[in-house]
C-alpha cells in the first residue's frame, strides 16, 4: 500500500475536525476542511463501521488513516475523509470531451463501467470494459493483467482506491496515458508519481445538496447535485 501510505502522509498535517459524516448506499461523504466524497464500496461481507455514530467525534486524520483498512466499507469512508483534507484545485468541467478527444484511432482500456464507454469505442481502434462482474463482452478483473501493459488509454475508476488496486493498475499502465477519474478520486500530486497523468474527480459546492443526495439513495454520480467536476492534469502534460 504504497501508494495509501504517501496519500496518508500527504494530508495529515493538514488535519481538521470532522463537521459532517455521510454513509450512504452508494456514495460517502466527510465534510472537514472541505467536503470530501467516495463511492460506498458495495460488498457481501457484513461489517460494522467503527464508532457508527460518533464519526463527527473524530477527526479528519483518524478517519483518513480507515484508507488503510481491507474492509471496503472503512476505507470507504478513509478516501473520503482524505478528499475532504485536499484543497479540489484544477480546472473546471468534464473530463469526457478531452478523453473522446484523445481515444481517437487508440486502443482504450477502461476499468470501471462508466456511462460514456460506447462513445469511446466508437472513436477507439480497439475498446476494452473491465469490471468486478463483467457481463455481456466486458472482461473480469484478471484480464488486467494482460490488457493494460498493451493499452494506450487507461481509464481508471478511483473506487479502485478503495479495493487497494490503484497502484498496481497503474504500473500495468505505465506503457499507455492514465486517466484516474470518478468522485472518489484524490485530486493529489500524489498520484501522480505513481503513474496517473490526469485526475478526473470532483468539487463540492453544496454541502447540503450532496448530503441530501447521498442519504436519499442517489446511485448515479451524474445525478449528485451540489457537486462539480474538475480536473487536475500532470504538469508534464
Amino acid at each position: 500500500m504504497e501508494l495509501e501510505n504517501k496519500l496518508l502522509s500527504s494530508v495529515l498535517k493538514t488535519d481538521a475536525r470532522v463537521k459532517g459524516a455521510w454513509v450512504g448506499i452508494t456514495w460517502t461523504a466527510i465534510e472537514s476542511r472541505f467536503v470530501g466524497v467516495s463511492h460506498t464500496y458495495q460488498t457481501s461481507e457484513r461489517i460494522d463501521i467503527e464508532k457508527a455514530g460518533e464519526l463527527t467525534q473524530c477527526t479528519a486524520a483518524e478517519l483518513a488513516k480507515r484508507i488503510l483498512s481491507w474492509k471496503p466499507l472503512e476505507a470507504s469512508i478513509g478516501v473520503a475523509a482524505i478528499n475532504s483534507l485536499i484543497e479540489p484545485k484544477g480546472k473546471k468541467g468534464n473530463i469526457k470531451k478531452f478523453i473522446l478527444k484523445k481515444a481517437r484511432g487508440k486502443v482504450v482500456t477502461m476499468i470501471g463501467r462508466f456511462p460514456f464507454f460506447d462513445e469511446i469505442a466508437s472513436v477507439a481502434r480497439k475498446a476494452y470494459l473491465i469490471e468486478i462482474d463483467p457481463v455481456g463482452n466486458e472482461l473480469p478483473v484478471f484480464a488486467c493483467e494482460e490488457i493494460l501493459p498493451k493499452s494506450e488509454i487507461n481509464l481508471i475508476t478511483g473506487t479502485s482506491l478503495i479495493n487497494h488496486s490503484l497502484q498496481r493498475l497503474l504500473q500495468l499502465g505505465s506503457n499507455g496515458y492514465n486517466v484516474v477519474l470518478g468522485p472518489s478520486t484524490p485530486l493529489s500530486p500524489v498520484l501522480f508519481e505513481f503513474g496517473a497523468d490526469v485526475l478526473a474527480g470532483v468539487k463540492v459546492t453544496d454541502p447540503k445538496e450532496v448530503s441530501r443526495c447521498i442519504m436519499q439513495g442517489v446511485r448515479k454520480a451524474k445525478m449528485l447535485r451540489g457537486v462539480e467536476p474538475v480536473c487536475l492534469f500532470k504538469k508534464s502534460n
